[in-house]
């Protein structure tokens, strides 16, 4: 019997198809980042799209490795850094592409605030920043699992992770907030008047305002992003899909299945589900899935199975 040595050794429909990050770019463009995965997920291929909506799907495939993309961020529709399994970034500036191996922790999530800041973050409490075109490290966090980071435009970064994690950075050191639970989060927004919310396993979802953490009502789901748009502020979960903050309230608001990493620009917002991402613009929903043959291939959600 023939051993599998990639992807392309396995019938099409024993493929798993999983969304990773998607962002939007005005107009009808966005990006996309895709994995491909064997039933014992012995075996990967990632892909990452530049993709224009129109009455048919264009897509350019501008990234594509045997193995696991971990997350990736853009900048614009040619303009992007993905994070592979292993600790590996991937720099795709307009017409040309680098390579740099970072290799403490296991890198999971990018995370940028700029085009000049970018983050990368994961286990054993590492994380990386690269500014002025270069990566740097920063002092780890004990042996934390970090999962979630965010900060607001000249104001305070904070990352969370497992075990009730919260953190702050001070100059290239963290320094923990000590929120006085267990949970593990998966998710933090600052927020437009200094607070913070969190998010995590089995329903967790807080907002911490003037050092006082409070508990929001909200499902048994594990939420996985936060993320505003249009000034309400979106929760993903890994097993409903998508809810809507109403005061202290996660009200649910479309069932995907499915919701993981979410973006917003003006126009959109863009929540990645399980092999599709899902476009709201405040009123409607529409959506693009990328599907598998053999070959890859885009095509439109139809919402209507969300209804």
């Amino acid at each position: 019997m023939h051993e599998p040595e990639s992807i392309a050794d396995f019938d099409p429909e024993e493929i798993d198809v999983q969304a990773v990050d998607g962002f939007h770019h005005g107009g009808n463009r966005f990006s996309a980042s895709f994995e491909l995965s064997d039933p014992d997920d012995e075996f990967s291929r990632s892909y990452l799209l530049e993709i224009e909506m129109g009455r048919t799907i264009r897509f350019n495939a501008r990234l594509q490795i045997e193995d696991s993309i971990r997350s990736h961020v853009s900048f614009g529709p040619q303009d992007h850094i993905a994070l592979e399994l292993g600790g590996i970034i991937h720099e795709l500036p307009p017409g040309s592409a680098s390579r740099t191996d970072l290799p403490e922790g296991a890198l999971t999530r990018l995370w940028a605030p700029s085009r000049d800041r970018v983050f990368a973050i994961g286990d054993l409490g590492v994380g990386y920043v690269r500014e002025r075109g270069q990566w740097s490290q920063l002092d780890p966090f004990e042996q934390a699992v970090l999962n979630g980071i965010h900060g607001r435009k000249n104001e305070p970064i904070y990352c969370v992770g497992d075990r009730g994690i919260l953190l702050k950075l001070n100059g290239r050191r963290w320094d923990r907030i000590d929120l006085g639970v267990e949970e593990n989060f998966n998710a933090v927004l600052a927020g437009p008047q200094g607070e913070i919310y969190i998010g995590g396993a089995n329903g967790a979802a807080y907002e911490l305002r003037d050092s006082q953490l409070i508990a929001l009502t909200a499902d048994e789901v594990d939420y996985y992003d936060i993320c505003e748009f249009r000034g309400q502020r979106y929760w993903s979960d890994m097993s409903y899909g998508v809810s809507v903050q109403k005061g202290r309230q996660l009200v649910p608001l479309l069932e995907t299945e499915q919701g993981f990493t979410m973006s917003a620009t003006d126009e959109f917002l863009v929540v990645a589900g399980w092999h599709e991402f899902f476009l709201f613009d405040g009123t409607d929903w529409s959506g693009f899935e990328l599907g598998y043959d053999g070959n890859i291939f885009l095509r439109t959600v139809d919402m209507d199975n969300y209804r």
